[in-house]
């Protein structure tokens, strides 16, 4: 489980404005969006697009590294994000930083400065919200992993049409849930291009059900730094029967659910969130403008919902891995893994010789027996378990 969630609430307005053309934008996926973007014409970097944010938010490393985007005195703002934490004061870059993505440019003001590397990794410069589209239409390509900003709606491309609320610069869509054979539930869920699960559901609602919708098996996790202003995050998670998406019924997906008292989950006007684990198995279109989800189904429609193979995950940087989320029930934790943990080497591998690719690669396969090296307080020592999902 890598759940990387970018939800975050704000207290002053952000605006931006844009010119837009036809062609696609490529963008990587990693549970998230990520394309390349240039800041005031010349400083490239790596940006996540997500409909859980509105403006412009700009990692704190990467405004050090170029500070000249800072031309004058900083502003402070509240905010509280996805960890379990309360509102913590925030800075913000007063002046207008123009952001260009292909074609596209854009303006924007009143932008945050955020730790983002903490959940994102070392190559991070950003977050652009849904003010990077305004009253336009939004195609997404989720096989050729291209993004399009049009005026004009290709109505012919899709098969399925949902309407939404679009309130505070965020996209709300009703679901009917199906946790066990005879209990469903409705949700009102944000669409979420910044959450690589399937589901999340906030800790109000989760607590309304809990006690007589749920299943039987369930496992529980905790998150460091679960959002970007940082806290620990507490939750679980339960294979549902179905998830009803319009007229879509879209079998036993994994749920999550916070058990936050803190953080943007413990108190919301919506139910939870609905991620890449259920988007990226369509190609799609947002419709701003008048409010509608076009949809049609792509290649991954047909793959089934797995849950976490390791019982945790551990984010590589270029010497080590962090743990920064493992579950209770699993292997991993039994035999002594904790949060927080560095691990050096896996199978008598060291991190620092394999690529990111290599290195998940090392844990990808049901039955596998898995070694980790790991230094906690100047101690090393091996930890080994199977790899099993855990759902």
């Amino acid at each position: 489980m890598k759940r990387k969630i970018l939800l975050i609430t704000i207290t002053v307005l952000i605006f931006a404005s844009c010119n837009t053309s036809n062609s696609g934008v490529k963008f990587e996926k990693d549970g998230s969006f990520y394309f390349y973007a240039f800041v005031n014409d010349s400083i490239k970097g790596r940006f996540i697009f997500d409909t859980g944010a509105d403006g412009l938010y700009l990692d704190s490393t990467f405004v050090k590294r170029h500070n000249s985007v800072i031309k004058s005195e900083l502003d402070t703002a509240s905010m509280r994000g996805a960890g379990a934490t309360g509102y913590k004061q925030i800075f913000l870059i007063k002046d207008t930083v123009k952001v260009d993505v292909d074609n596209y440019t854009y303006n924007f003001t009143n932008s945050p400065i955020l730790k983002l590397t903490d959940i994102n990794g070392e190559n991070i410069a950003g977050i652009i919200g849904n003010d990077f589209i305004k009253n336009q239409v939004l195609a997404i390509d989720n096989e050729r992993l291209t993004l399009s900003i049009d005026t004009i709606l290709k109505r012919e491309n899709y098969e399925s049409i949902l309407p939404f609320e679009y309130t505070d610069g965020r996209i709300y869509l009703y679901v009917d849930l199906r946790t066990t054979e005879n209990k469903t539930i409705k949700a009102k869920l944000l669409m979420d291009l910044g959450c690589s699960d399937a589901i999340i559901l906030n800790s109000p609602y989760f607590k309304t059900i809990s006690n007589n919708f749920l299943p039987k098996q369930i496992v529980d996790y905790t998150i460091l730094y679960g959002g970007a202003l940082g806290g620990n995050s507490n939750g679980g998670e339960f294979r549902a029967i179905s998830l009803k998406l319009g007229d879509d019924l879209i079998n036993n997906p994994i749920v999550s659910f916070s058990k936050d008292t803190l953080g943007a989950f413990s108190k919301t006007d919506y139910d939870g969130l609905l991620g890449n684990e259920i988007l990226d198995r369509y190609n799609y279109a947002i419709d701003y403008r008048n409010q509608k989800l076009y949809l049609i189904k792509n290649a991954q429609s047909k793959r089934s919902f797995k849950s976490t193979l390791t019982g945790f995950y551990a984010m590589k940087t270029k010497d080590y891995a962090t743990v920064m989320s493992i579950y209770y029930q699993s292997e991993a934790y039994k035999n002594g893994l904790q949060l927080g943990d560095t691990i050096v080497a896996i199978n008598d591998k060291k991190v620092n010789d394999l690529t990111d690719k290599q290195f998940y690669n090392e844990q990808k396969d049901k039955g596998k027996k898995i070694k980790l090296t790991v230094l906690r307080k100047n101690k090393q020592s091996d930890i080994s378990f199977v790899l099993k999902h855990l759902l």
